[in-house]
């Protein structure tokens, strides 16, 4: 008797969704017993978690929103003593009062880490926190403001716990040029030309 078409084809994608989930179960298995592997799994390494506080500020301002736009900045009691409830009031009315178009750029990333001995690193899986450059735009005039978005708990111990899931939150922001508060740590670089062989 002659199989039909349709039970072939019923047959060839069970078979393909059973190795689906055969996969799924052995990859599930290899990263609990693997951190790194883990990680790549688990956690975005490429900016997108840290990118996705801005985008939710971005949103609120847009909006008119200043009460959401201040619930993503966190602040504590120990920063608020320290003026972060005044900056974040002042920056928030002047992002909204410039009328930032829908649009912005991410110039630059620098990832820090923060323990042991906090500095800027190359390895975004390790990072505590990003301190990253964004352009807006007011009608044809660019404004620049850095976000320093840092792991809800600190310090974020990264490789030596095995990369744990991170938490971002808005720690800072504030115009290109104004000493940051949160972190008050200053990456910069030296440049200069040195004298070619004759």
């Amino acid at each position: 008797m002659k199989q039909s078409p349709w039970r072939k084809i019923a047959g060839i994608l069970g078979t393909l969704l059973l190795g689906m989930a055969i996969g799924a179960v052995g990859l599930w298995l290899l990263a609990r017993s693997n951190p790194e592997l883990r990680y790549l799994l688990l956690q975005d390494a490429d900016l997108r978690e840290p990118q996705a506080q801005i985008d939710a500020f971005v949103q609120a301002l847009l909006r008119g929103d200043a009460a959401a736009a201040t619930e993503l900045w966190e602040v504590n009691e120990t920063w608020a003593e320290r003026g972060m409830d005044d900056r974040r009031e002042t920056v928030i009315a002047g992002l909204l009062q410039a009328n930032v178009a829908a649009d912005y750029r991410i110039n630059e990333v620098e990832w820090w880490s923060t323990c042991c001995e906090p500095g800027v690193t190359c390895d975004s899986r390790g990072a505590g926190g990003a301190r990253i450059t964004v352009q807006f735009m007011q009608g044809d005039k660019p404004l620049t403001y850095i976000f320093d978005i840092f792991t809800r708990e600190q310090p974020y111990f990264g490789a030596a716990i095995g990369y744990p899931p991170r938490d971002w939150v808005i720690r800072d922001v504030y115009p290109r040029g104004t000493t940051p508060l949160f972190w008050n740590l200053v990456y910069e670089a030296d440049v200069h030309q040195v004298q070619s062989a004759p």
